[in-house]
């Protein structure tokens, strides 16, 4: 398993799944292509599986990270009460935990085969 396509895949899917919820549609394009990439490449699950674990990291950290935002803001300070009410990021967070999950199969099932072949 060539470890350094699993982390071009990693960066690339952190930055493609970060930018997911601030460029929207140009986010999407960026996915696009980076699965081209996965699928053409000769190791495709060990990049594909970095790839998804990256999206999924990006995506779920990008989201957790705008709700501790939100509480921090509804804090109260120096007497000036604020408010952020966040909607629930459970189904969300729980659709990035899903596919950090399928990308961590598709890297065990990349290194597997590899060690099979060899």
């Amino acid at each position: 398993m060539r470890i350094s396509r699993w982390v071009l895949g990693l960066a690339l899917g952190a930055i493609a799944g970060g930018s997911a919820l601030v460029a929207g549609i140009l986010a999407l394009l960026l996915v696009v292509f980076l699965l081209v990439w996965a699928a053409r490449e000769s190791e495709r699950p060990v990049g594909l599986g970095g790839l998804l674990v990256g999206f999924g990291v990006g995506l779920g950290g990008l989201i957790a990270l705008a709700d501790a935002r939100c509480a921090e803001f509804s804090a109260t300070s120096d007497g000036i009460a604020q408010g952020c009410t966040a909607p629930d990021a459970t189904p969300f967070l729980f659709a990035a935990f899903v596919v950090v999950s399928a990308g961590m199969l598709v890297t065990l099932f990349a290194a597997r085969r590899r060690q099979t072949s060899s």
